[in-house]
């Protein structure tokens, strides 16, 4: 009975062994290790993108707004020319009533010649 009992623990400890050298269950571990570290990438990818997708969102929104505001400069600095523009000519017009309808008139027929 003792020869029994040492060869069933024989064989449980080469089966132990046999395990533990088991190519397939170490390839299914290192199987499971990596997804474990694809998610883990997946994850700090996902992070990243939306941390850089937050940072264009916002150049986009400076840029926009830098872009507005020298857009409104531009305007009000047209604005400002062609109100002096019309101010100045309307001082000529007061100055020279004549020479102003003569000059608008050749203006016209010319114009008229053009087109």
């Amino acid at each position: 009975m003792a020869r029994a009992a040492t060869s069933r623990t024989a064989e449980k400890l080469a089966d132990q062994i046999n395990e533990a050298k088991d190519p397939a269950k170490d390839l299914d571990a290192e199987i499971a290790a990596l997804r474990e570290d694809i998610a883990a990438i997946t994850s700090t990818l996902g992070d990243i993108v939306k941390h850089r997708t937050n940072e264009a969102k916002s150049e986009a929104r400076r840029i926009r707004q830098n872009v507005e505001r020298h857009g409104e400069e531009a305007v009000e600095t047209v604005q400002d020319s062609f109100e002096a523009a019309e101010s100045e000519l309307k001082a000529i017009i007061r100055e020279k009533p004549i020479s102003s309808v003569l000059v608008a008139a050749g203006i016209g027929y010319v114009i008229s010649k053009i087109l």
